[in-house]
């Protein structure tokens, strides 16, 4: 099990009595609720700045490019249902 090298204020760490070679447990106090939320909303707005937003150029083109293929596929797998079920079709007449 590791230790956790991040404390806030409210936090304190478990030690290791290296003497005695017996484990010193402390009490670890979590932050409350609404502290939790601040947290994790100060973590959210430091990780949104790092974030490289695309150009609105680089959306039209990758949103091109998917209509593209969204269209080129949706032809593609009709076409191959389409012969599925005429092969299948042809079995059955064949058969009967």
């Amino acid at each position: 099990m590791s230790i956790t090298t991040e404390y806030t204020e409210d936090e304190k760490p478990l030690r290791e009595d290296s003497s005695q070679g017996e484990e010193k447990k402390g009490v670890v106090k979590t932050p409350s609720f609404i502290g939790r939320l601040g947290e994790f909303y100060h973590n959210v707005k430091l990780e949104m700045r790092k974030t490289s937003w695309p150009t609105r150029s680089e959306v039209w083109n990758t949103t091109i490019v998917v209509l593209i293929a969204v269209v080129f596929f949706g032809f593609y797998l009709w076409g191959i249902d389409l012969l599925i079920t005429l092969g299948f079709e042809g079995l059955e007449k064949t058969i009967k």
